[in-house]
């Protein structure tokens, strides 16, 4: 592009010598004779000359000005995009900087003996050992339904499990949450987006991907992002569990019931 821009000026000034010589040319082949010493002679051929030629050099050089504002003005546009790209891309490592410090920060210390606390789990286990009390304690108890009620048989249990744990987990899962909201609807291009998702899973683990899978789920005032490549990682990236078959059910049941109105 900038090889085509750079001659466009060496093919204006040849077009422009070529109407100049083909002016000439014309008024040479019509007008034929030797060379006159009368000033109205050269009068009427520097009028001929000027009248047929300003008119079309003044329209070239209008047409060189509009090329040259939009030739700006596409630099200024690609100048701005560039700009707009560095800064997500500062915000979004921003972000996962936040992020890891939220999950560095959790911390689970399980009780047995008042004098003898039991096995403490801090960060990334901290989250999965959130995730395996959900699983556990609380939604595997849940006896088998049929899919469409899925959602409804799993979701007290989840609200159960959130008396006991969310308020551990809760700062990681949100910035995790926007996040990758941010990446979705703050990016540039398709291509900026995808490098951002990727970039946001390689710092989840697959127990974290199930937990805010789960999160989105049963959480009616969150938005599920769960679409494309979204989807894919947290249906089949996130960790294993016995509800991994039933996960595009539980999807389905909680999706039918956000969009039946509630009386």
């Amino acid at each position: 592009m900038r090889i085509a821009k750079s001659r466009l000026v060496p093919v204006f000034a040849g077009i422009a010598g070529v109407l100049i010589i083909g002016v000439w040319l014309f008024y040479a082949f019509h007008f034929y004779g030797p060379i006159s010493s009368s000033r109205d002679v050269w009068g009427q051929f520097g009028d001929y000359f000027g009248g047929v030629l300003n008119p079309i050099l003044s329209f070239g050089a209008l047409l060189g000005l509009i090329f040259t504002l939009q030739s700006q003005q596409q630099e200024s546009d690609k100048a701005e995009k560039r700009h707009r790209e560095q800064l997500f891309d500062s915000r979004l490592f921003q972000l996962l900087s936040l992020s890891h410090d939220a999950v560095a920060s959790i911390k689970f210390v399980t009780s047995s003996i008042a004098e003898h606390p039991g096995p403490e789990f801090v960060g990334h286990r901290a989250v999965a050992h959130s995730l395996n009390r959900l699983q556990e304690n609380y939604l595997y108890k849940v006896e088998p339904v049929n899919d469409h009620l899925m959602y409804e048989a799993l979701y007290p249990q989840f609200l159960n499990w959130k008396r006991m744990y969310w308020s551990g987990v809760a700062s990681y899962v949100e910035s995790m949450l926007y996040v990758l909201w941010f990446a979705i609807d703050k990016a540039e291009s398709v291509e900026s987006s995808s490098f951002a998702l990727r970039a946001v899973f390689a710092q989840m683990s697959a127990d974290e991907k199930l937990l805010i899978f789960y999160v989105m789920i049963f959480t009616p005032r969150q938005k599920m992002l769960l679409h494309g490549q979204l989807l894919e990682e947290f249906l089949a990236g996130a960790s294993q569990d016995d509800l991994l078959l039933c996960r595009t059910a539980l999807l389905q049941s909680a999706m039918l019931v956000r969009l039946t109105p509630q009386p």
